[in-house]
């Protein structure tokens, strides 16, 4: 599966200006809370100042209780950890200590090719209109 990140929040200055980011999911991994976290690879490496590194590997999960990082998803917001010792990806289980947590993105599931839709202000929405924006 490939994921697709098209926007971030909570993350480091520099990661918001390599947005959007791709990664090749290679395997679920579990963890000592869940099972269902994703090693992934980064379609382009992302510079990362605070290591001082490229960062290759990333390991994501679904944010929400309930939601997971399958075909097709959309909008799916996903915790987003750098891999810091690449030994993580023969790893049964995950150890948080290879890793470091770094931001929140919204993610899309995209293998095929089939890119996600650009997001619409929310403010044109229903929300708009109490604030002035958007039809009345």
């Amino acid at each position: 599966m490939e994921l697709h990140v098209t926007s971030v929040d909570y993350a480091p200055e520099e990661l918001h200006d390599q947005v959007p980011l791709v990664f090749e999911l290679l395997r679920e991994i579990p963890g000592s809370d869940r099972p269902d976290y994703w090693i992934g690879r980064c379609k382009t490496p992302i510079q990362w100042i605070e290591g001082n590194k490229d960062i290759t590997y990333v390991v994501v999960a679904a944010r929400w209780q309930g939601t997971r990082i399958e075909p097709h998803v959309k909008n799916l917001p996903v915790g987003i950890s750098y891999v810091l010792d690449e030994s993580v990806l023969t790893d049964e289980t995950l150890d948080f200590k290879k890793c470091s947590y770094v931001a929140i993105g919204i993610s899309h599931e995209t293998t095929g090719g089939t890119l996600p839709e650009k997001h619409k202000g929310i403010l044109a929405g229903t929300i708009g209109k109490f604030f002035g924006k958007g039809s009345q």
